[in-house]
C-alpha cells in the first residue's frame, strides 16, 4: 500500500504499462496535430515567380536590395493595401528571380492586384517599377518586371547608350496613372493631362472635368505646383478622380523621367502620378 504522498510522487514511468501507452500516445498526436496543422499552412501558401530586369548595363553595388510586393490597387481614395513582400540581395546581372509567397485566402473577388519592384541600396532608390503589372494575368508562366532607373545612378561607361528622354517642359504629358490605378478618360471623352510651359514657368491641363492653370517650381528633380486654380463645371462621372488628381500635384515633391515616362512622387517618397508623353507639334 502506498500512501497519499507516495501516490502523487509517482512519474509517468512508474505508472502501469497501458497508462503509460495512453499518456506518450495523446502527446504524439498532440504533436502531430500541430505538425500537420503547421504543414497544412505551409502547403495553402501560393507562389508567383518572376523575374525582374533594366535595359541599362550596369552592376548594383553590394548592399543594394530588390523588392518585389503583391498588392491590391483596387480603391482608388487608399493606398494599396500589400498582400505580400519579399525582399533579396540580387547576385551579378539581371534579371533577378523571384519567388513570392503568399496566402490566397487574402484574395478576393473584389481585389485588383498588381505586382510592384523596386531596388534600393542605403534607403536609396535606384529602380523602380514604372508600369502597372497585373499578377494573376499570365497564368502560370513567370513574371516579368521592369524597372526603371530613378535619378543620377552611376552607370557603367561601356553600357549602351539609352534612349533619350523626353523633355519635362512643352511637353504633352498624358496621365496614364493615378496612385497605382490606371486613368478613365475624362469628360467628353477627354484624357486627363498636364503640361508644364517652360517659359514663365507655368502649368495647365485638364483634370477630367475642368480645366485648370498654375505655376510649378522646379530644382533639378524636385519640382513643387503652387496657386492652382480651375473651372467651377460638375460632371457625373470623374470628379472623384479629378480631386485624387488635384491632391496628388499638390503633394508632389520629385519626379523623373524614364524615355516617354514622367513619374511624379509624394513626400514620403511613394510614386503618386504617372504620364506618358505626347510630343507637341
Amino acid at each position: 500500500m502506498h500512501s497519499d504522498g507516495e501516490i502523487l510522487m509517482l512519474t509517468v514511468f512508474q505508472l502501469p504499462l497501458i497508462w503509460r501507452i495512453a499518456t506518450f500516445s495523446t502527446v504524439a498526436l498532440l504533436i502531430g496535430f500541430g505538425t500537420n496543422a503547421s504543414n497544412q499552412e505551409r502547403l495553402d501558401m501560393k507562389t508567383i515567380e518572376g523575374s525582374v530586369w533594366y535595359r541599362e548595363r550596369m552592376l548594383l553595388p553590394e548592399n543594394a536590395n530588390v523588392r518585389v510586393s503583391l498588392e491590391d490597387v483596387a480603391r482608388m481614395d487608399v493606398p494599396a493595401e500589400i498582400i505580400a513582400t519579399i525582399e533579396f540581395k540580387p547576385k551579378g546581372a539581371p534579371p533577378f528571380t523571384f519567388a513570392l509567397k503568399f496566402d490566397p485566402n487574402r484574395i478576393h473577388d473584389k481585389g485588383r492586384y498588381a505586382l510592384r519592384a523596386r531596388i534600393e541600396s542605403n534607403g536609396r532608390l535606384l529602380f523602380t517599377s514604372t508600369e502597372h503589372i497585373p499578377a494573376f494575368e499570365n497564368g502560370n508562366k513567370p513574371v516579368e518586371i521592369k524597372v526603371s532607373r530613378v535619378g543620377d545612378t552611376h552607370v557603367d561607361p561601356g553600357g549602351s547608350a539609352s534612349a533619350p528622354n523626353a523633355s519635362l517642359t512643352d511637353t504633352y504629358w498624358k496621365l496614364t496613372e493615378l496612385k497605382g490605378q490606371p486613368v478613365i478618360i475624362g469628360a467628353g471623352q477627354r484624357e486627363p493631362h498636364l503640361i508644364l510651359n517652360a517659359e514663365g514657368n507655368r502649368a495647365h491641363g485638364f483634370a477630367g472635368c475642368n480645366r485648370f492653370s498654375g505655376a510649378y517650381k522646379l530644382d533639378k528633380r524636385q519640382i513643387e505646383f503652387e496657386k492652382m486654380a480651375s473651372t467651377r463645371m460638375a460632371c457625373i462621372e470623374g470628379m472623384e478622380q479629378e480631386q485624387q488628381f488635384f491632391n496628388a500635384l499638390s503633394k508632389t515633391l520629385k519626379f523623373f523621367i524614364t524615355g516617354e515616362t514622367l513619374i511624379f512622387f509624394g513626400p514620403e517618397g511613394e510614386r503618386i502620378l504617372c504620364f506618358q508623353a505626347v510630343h507637341l507639334e
